[in-house]
C-alpha cells in the first residue's frame, strides 16, 4: 500500500491519500454540513462571499488544524485536554464527548437520516414503533462500520464517499447552471462574517476534528508501519488537504446555491429549502436522490463520532474499558435520544455547541503554534474560553425560556459579544493570567499516534 523513497521515507499511493482524504471528508459531511451552508447562504444573499470566508474560519480552517494538534500532541481528545490539566479532561473532555456522542449529535444524526427515509417512503408521522426499528437498524449499520477501529476508513472510502461526491456534484453542478432565484441582501443585521464565524460553531467540525483524527492518524501509521514522526504528518497533511478541498467546495457551492434561492424561497430553512430546491430542479426522482445522500452523509460522520467516542473513553480509563462495548453503548443511548426527532435536538445544542467551541479553539491553537513552555498560558486561556461558552450557553438557554435580550447588559461591554467574538478578550487575558500564574514546565515526552500504534 505504501511507497519507499530511496532515503527510507514512506509516501502513500494517491489512490491511497484519495481514500484517506475522502473518508476525512465524508466524516465531517454529516447532515448539519450538507444541510446548513444553503440556508446560510439563502439568508447572506448578496453578501454569501464574507459569509463563506467567516464560515471557512471556524467551520474548515480550525477543523483542519485540529489534525495537526492531534498528531503534535500526541493523541485525540482526551491527550489533548489533558495537556491543560487532569480536571480539565475529565470534566470538559467527557462534556464534549458526550454531546459530540450519544446525547446530542450522533442522535442528531439518526434523526435527520430518519426524517429523509420518512419522506422517501411517505411514512411521515408513522407510528413509534416504525421509527424505533429504524432506528435500531441504522445503528446495527453504523456499528458494522466501526467495530473493528482498522477497517472504518477502507469501509467509509469505498462505501460512503463515491455516492456522496458523485450525488451533491450533481445536485449543487445543476443549481449552479440552471438557478431558479436571485440573490437578495442578507437577511440578518449582523456582520456577514460574524454570522459565518458563528454559524460554523454549529456543524462542531473542530471538536469532531479531535475526535476523527485518531482514526485517521491511526489508519495511516498502520498503512506506513514506521514510527517516523516526519512521515505521518507528511501523510497527514496531503490526505488532509484533499479531504477539506472536497468539504470546501461541496460547501462553497451550497453556500451559492443558496444565496440563489432567495427570491424564491424565504420562508424555507435546511432540510425543507433543500429539499425543495432538488424537487422543483430534478422532479420526484431527484428529491428521493437527494433523501438518500442526506442518510448517507448523516451515516458517516454518526461513524466518525461513534468511533471518537469509544476511543475517548479507552483512552480514558487507559485502556481498562473495552472499545467495542462502549461503542455499542453509544449506539444504544443515541437511539432512546434520538426518537426525539430532530427539531428537537436542534434546539436544544445549539446553545451547548457555543460553549464547548472556544476552548477548543484556545487548545488547537496552542498545541499547533506555541511550544511546550506555554503550557500555563494555554491553561489559562482554555478555562477562560470555556468561562466566556458558559455565558454563552446560558444566554441561549435564557433565549429559549422566552427571555428577551438576556445578559444584553454583560454584551455591551465585552469587546465583539455582539458580533460573536467574545471569547477573544477572554482567551487573550486568560493566557497572559495563565502563563505568570501556572507553572510553565514542558510536558514529559511526547507519545505521538505513530508511536502509539
Amino acid at each position: 500500500m505504501e511507497s519507499r523513497s530511496p532515503k527510507g521515507s514512506y509516501t502513500l499511493p494517491l489512490l491511497v491519500l484519495l481514500a484517506i482524504g475522502g473518508s476525512v471528508f465524508a466524516m465531517h459531511y454529516g447532515a448539519s454540513c450538507m444541510l446548513w451552508p444553503t440556508t446560510w447562504g439563502r439568508n447572506s444573499g448578496t453578501s454569501v462571499l464574507p459569509a463563506f470566508i467567516g464560515f471557512a474560519f471556524t467551520g474548515l480552517a480550525l477543523p483542519f488544524l485540529g489534525y495537526f494538534a492531534v498528531n503534535k500532541g500526541g493523541g485525540p481528545l482526551f491527550t489533548l485536554a489533558s495537556k491543560v490539566g487532569p480536571k480539565f479532561a475529565q470534566i470538559f473532555g467527557a462534556f464534549t464527548v458526550l454531546i459530540m456522542g450519544p446525547f446530542f449529535v450522533i442522535p442528531r444524526m439518526s434523526a435527520a437520516a430518519w426524517d429523509a427515509v420518512s419522506k422517501i417512503f411517505n411514512i411521515e408521522g408513522s407510528s413509534f414503533i416504525v421509527l424505533l426499528l429504524f432506528t435500531v437498524g441504522y445503528y446495527a449499520i453504523t456499528y458494522w462500520f466501526i467495530y473493528k477501529q482498522t477497517d472504518i476508513v477502507d469501509k467509509v472510502s469505498k462505501i460512503l464517499v463515491p455516492l456522496l461526491l458523485l450525488m451533491e456534484v450533481i445536485i449543487i453542478a445543476k443549481c449552479l447552471l440552471f438557478p431558479i432565484g436571485t440573490p437578495v441582501a442578507k437577511m440578518y443585521p449582523d456582520n456577514p462574517l460574524a454570522y459565518g464565524f458563528i454559524n460554523g460553531y454549529q456543524t462542531m467540525d473542530l471538536p469532531a476534528a479531535l475526535m476523527f483524527a485518531g482514526i485517521i492518524l491511526t489508519d495511516i501509521a498502520n498503512r506506513v508501519k514506521t514510527k517516523d514522526k516526519s512521515v505521518i504528518f507528511s501523510n497527514l497533511v496531503k490526505a488532509g488537504i484533499i479531504g477539506f478541498l472536497m468539504l470546501a467546495l461541496i460547501e462553497l457551492g451550497e453556500f451559492f446555491l443558496g444565496a440563489s434561492t432567495g427570491s424564491v424561497y424565504g420562508d424555507l430553512d435546511y432540510a425543507k429549502l433543500f429539499a425543495t430546491v432538488v424537487l422543483q430542479q430534478f422532479g420526484f426522482i431527484g428529491a428521493m436522490v437527494f433523501n438518500v445522500a442526506l442518510v448517507f452523509a448523516a451515516m458517516t460522520t454518526a461513524i466518525g463520532l461513534t468511533a471518537g467516542t469509544a476511543e475517548y473513553f479507552v483512552d480514558a480509563s487507559h485502556g481498562k474499558w473495552d472499545y467495542k462495548k462502549i461503542a455499542i453503548v453509544t449506539l444504544v443511548v443515541s437511539t432512546i435520544i434520538s426518537v426525539a426527532g430532530l427539531n428537537q435536538i436542534v434546539t436544544w445544542t445549539a446553545p451547548i455547541l457555543n460553549m464547548i467551541y472556544p476552548p477548543c479553539i484556545a487548545l488547537v491553537l496552542f498545541i499547533v503554534f506555541f511550544p511546550p513552555r506555554f503550557r500555563g498560558a494555554m491553561k489559562g486561556a482554555c478555562y477562560a474560553s470555556l468561562g466566556w461558552g458558559i455565558v454563552e450557553a446560558v444566554r441561549g438557554y435564557l433565549q429559549l425560556g422566552g427571555v428577551e435580550n438576556a445578559l444584553q447588559g454583560l454584551y455591551n461591554i465585552v469587546p465583539g459579544a455582539n458580533i460573536g467574538f467574545g471569547f477573544v478578550i477572554f482567551f487573550i487575558a486568560g493566557a497572559v493570567i495563565g502563563h505568570f500564574a501556572f507553572k510553565n514546565t514542558p510536558d514529559s515526552p511526547e507519545t505521538t499516534m505513530v508511536e502509539a500504534a
